[in-house]
């Protein structure tokens, strides 16, 4: 069933006349016949009843409220991706780390209501692993996640960049030195996250092996166990900035390749976004001044 061949049975219905239904549509009227025969052949019915003025049986009268309403939903859709409407049905599956979701997204989520405020947003919090695979999967439509590069076989951008500091119980007073370091257990999150994957690369630089991990699931909870002396841990320093007078740690630069970090929206190609995400993204793009086609 053909978009047009509705359009032609609507302009018929309107205008009780073949020819009238033409001069409207700007085609002839055989063209206007031969759609409205192909119409009744496919749904086995008369749709009009040839008199003067032409009328709608009662299969036509049925069919009208339909073709209504598919072409009212195909102007909907067609004003929606190509003027960028907001859809209240299609809600953003945004994905992003804890340190993310609690230093920098309450002020940009504001900010994105503030311009889109019929903006559907879905957020949800995991490590940069599991958020890359559900992006790849379809399961996310974007995902703030930290990394050392860009990946390249997902659309991304960088949009801001992470400190890493050493965050010590408050007795600890001075960066502590090799040995110390060797036989502290540090504290992150579960695998998979890439500030984990940081401690790593921070005893590394310090020949140590590998320390023993204590496994939290939130910030407070890392946090909390630093201030009671359980063991270390690696954070964003803008986290511990905005924190400070709220918790008994004492932090430490790394001064290190690997206290760095930089965190990237990344998100399938640009040919399969919607149009929030298209205009989510380009939201992004506006705050941060970066080109995104």
């Amino acid at each position: 069933m053909l978009l047009k061949s509705l359009e032609f049975f609507l302009a018929v219905a309107e205008s009780g006349s073949f020819s009238l239904a033409a001069q409207k549509m700007y085609t002839v009227q055989s063209n206007i016949t031969s759609h409205i025969k192909k119409l009744e052949e496919e749904l086995g019915v008369i749709l009009f009843n040839r008199n003067n003025p032409v009328t709608l049986t009662n299969a036509g009268q049925q069919l009208h409220s339909y073709a209504v309403q598919m072409i009212a939903l195909h102007d909907k859709a067609k004003k929606i991706f190509q003027e960028g409407d907001i859809d209240p049905n299609e809600t953003i599956r945004l994905g992003s780390m804890e340190t993310t979701a609690a230093i920098r997204l309450p002020q940009l989520l504001n900010q994105s209501m503030q311009q889109y405020p019929t903006l559907p947003i879905e957020l949800q919090t995991h490590p940069t692993r599991y958020l890359l695979n559900a992006v790849h999967q379809g399961e996310l439509d974007c995902a703030f996640v930290a990394s050392k590069h860009s990946i390249p076989e997902l659309y991304s951008f960088p949009v801001w960049h992470e400190e890493l500091v050493l965050v010590c119980p408050k007795q600890q007073q001075s960066f502590p030195d090799k040995a110390t370091l060797a036989k502290t257990r540090f504290i992150a999150f579960r695998q998979g996250c890439s500030y984990r994957h940081a401690i790593e690369l921070f005893l590394n630089d310090f020949n140590i092996p590998p320390s023993q991990i204590m496994e939290m699931g939130s910030l407070d909870g890392i946090v909390s166990c630093v201030e009671l002396g359980v063991g270390f841990a690696l954070l964003p320093k803008s986290y511990l900035t905005k924190v400070a007078d709220k918790v008994s740690v004492n932090c430490f630069g790394l001064n290190t390749e690997s206290a760095f970090f930089t965190t990237y929206l990344v998100a399938q190609l640009p040919e399969t976004w919607g149009t929030n995400l298209k205009q989510f993204i380009h939201f992004i793009e506006q705050q941060f001044e970066l080109k995104v086609a």
